[in-house]
């Protein structure tokens, strides 16, 4: 009876160290979502969203798909995947492609985190650089524009 008692106690024990030890490893996991005021017109997932108020952020555990939605619910989702950043800075940010008057999101960047999501080329992102190196090989492809954005 006492080994019967000492095995479940045991059992208990193992099963709250692994529940305690999951669940700090669920919350080490970034969760956040950013908020942007985005102040153009802009292309994700080959789709054109208006300028506006947008919440960014993962929508799977694995981080790898991107959702953003504005304010009057249109949105997109996105497949991205793991950057580095190269600056020191650690701010929220998101960062745009130019070409010309078009805008693409290409990279997300959580506040305080060295890693962000970088979202996949959509085909027409793909077809105005196939179009641009064919012209000007000399010149930048696109210029890079960076929207400042709060942790939310």
């Amino acid at each position: 009876m006492k080994r019967q008692i000492a095995k479940g106690l045991a059992m208990l024990m193992v099963t709250l160290a692994l529940a305690a030890a999951s669940a700090v490893v669920a919350n080490g996991q970034s969760s956040q979502k950013l908020a942007a005021q985005v102040p153009f017109d802009f292309v994700v997932a080959d789709r054109t969203l208006p300028a506006g108020n947008y919440r960014v952020g993962a929508i799977d555990q694995s981080g790898g798909t991107i959702g953003i939605m504005n304010t009057a619910g249109e949105g997109a989702i996105r497949l991205s995947s793991s950057a580095k950043r190269s600056d020191h800075v650690k701010t929220a940010k998101l960062v745009f492609h130019r070409y010309g008057s078009t805008y693409f999101l290409s990279q997300v960047w959580m506040a305080g985190e060295q890693t962000g999501r970088e979202l996949s080329l959509g085909k027409q992102e793909r077809a105005i650089q196939r179009e641009r190196k064919a012209i000007a090989s000399n010149r930048p492809v696109y210029e890079i524009v960076e929207v400042v954005a709060s942790a939310r």
